[in-house]
């Protein structure tokens, strides 16, 4: 399928027009694994971080589930509340709005499966030792998390309702923050770290299941530009944020860098380098993504130059040959 794309010199819409979008059925797989190891990278995060408060077995499993649900829910709404616009540069309005109502739909059905995990991890606050003495910030933390659960029940359609989940969302992470370090300077330094986890983690989830679904079903070029131009805001955000959990994360870790290297070698210290060793490994997936276009299973939605190549797999050959 082919279209023209407003606003361009006649020769360009002439080149435009010549232009095919080619979808492959297979769904990419390095995102998913980049999805599984910042979860992974998280939970021993967590686990590390749970010990270190008293906590045991599924206390800290519950406690890692509110802090990944509401990552999950607050990098989602990020994505559709920054990255998703209505209309974008030289490209078809009538394009986008049928690629936009498409992606909300799915978007809602995605949005009301995270609020049941949100809903699963609201009462995570409640097994924290530290929390015990601090009956306003806990019941506080299971409100915060009911009333996102709510707010994602609603859906994203409307923008409104996605920015009032994303406020709560962020007032989530600062309470988080602080109740983990007692208001130590490092709450900040937690602040940074918790919402680059956030950012990456939720994004990952759309580009997953809202938006390479969705462009499969609009195979036109301005589909593509319209995704395209979604996907790079997303990749300029985690340029950031992976450097970000990075660095917090050498941060926060420094304060035990006194300890001797058989503890780093055992449980739980190991947990930090094995959790270093998972980001570096999603840093080089970031790399590797764009590079075999495993961003999108749309061709020029990962790189817009390959609108009209050729791709050269058995799939698509005989997507050409009429097979």
């Amino acid at each position: 399928m082919s279209t023209s794309i407003e606003g361009l010199s006649p020769r360009e819409e002439s080149r435009v027009e010549t232009l095919q979008v080619i979808v492959k059925e297979e769904t990419p797989f390095l995102p998913k694994v980049a999805f599984t190891l910042i979860t992974l990278a998280s939970f021993g995060g967590a686990t590390f971080t749970g010990l270190g408060l008293g906590m045991q077995g599924w206390g800290i499993a519950l406690r890692w589930l509110t802090l990944w649900s509401i990552a999950l829910a607050g990098g989602f709404l990020a994505w559709r509340v920054f990255y998703l616009h209505r209309g974008e540069f030289q490209v078809g309005q009538r394009s986008i709005d049928a690629l936009n109502q498409t992606a909300l739909a799915r978007a809602d059905t995605v949005a009301r499966i995270v609020a049941v995990f949100v809903v699963a991890g609201s009462t995570g606050a409640l097994v924290v030792p530290i929390l015990r003495t601090q009956s306003m910030l806990r019941g506080a933390l299971v409100a915060g998390s009911l009333t996102l659960a709510v707010l994602l029940l609603g859906g994203v359609r409307r923008r409104a309702t996605a920015v009032a989940a994303l406020v709560v969302t962020g007032l989530l992470i600062v309470s988080w923050s602080y109740a983990d370090v007692a208001g130590h300077w490092q709450m900040w330094v937690r602040v940074l770290h918790l919402s680059a986890f956030t950012l990456w983690l939720g994004g990952a989830l759309w580009n997953i299941a809202v938006a390479m679904p969705s462009g499969r079903e609009h195979p036109n070029i301005d589909a593509v530009l319209a995704g395209a131009k979604q996907l790079d805001r997303f990749r300029w955000v985690v340029r950031f944020a992976l450097p970000t959990i990075i660095v917090t994360g050498l941060i926060m870790a420094s304060a035990f860098r006194s300890l001797p290297l058989d503890w780093w070698l055992t449980f739980p210290g190991v947990l930090i380098p094995l959790k270093v060793m998972a980001i570096v490994a999603l840093v080089v997936v970031f790399i590797t993504c764009p590079l075999f276009r495993h961003c999108s299973p749309v061709q020029g939605v990962c790189n817009i130059d390959d609108l009209g190549q050729p791709v050269d797999t058995p799939e698509m050959r005989g997507v050409r040959e009429g097979r």
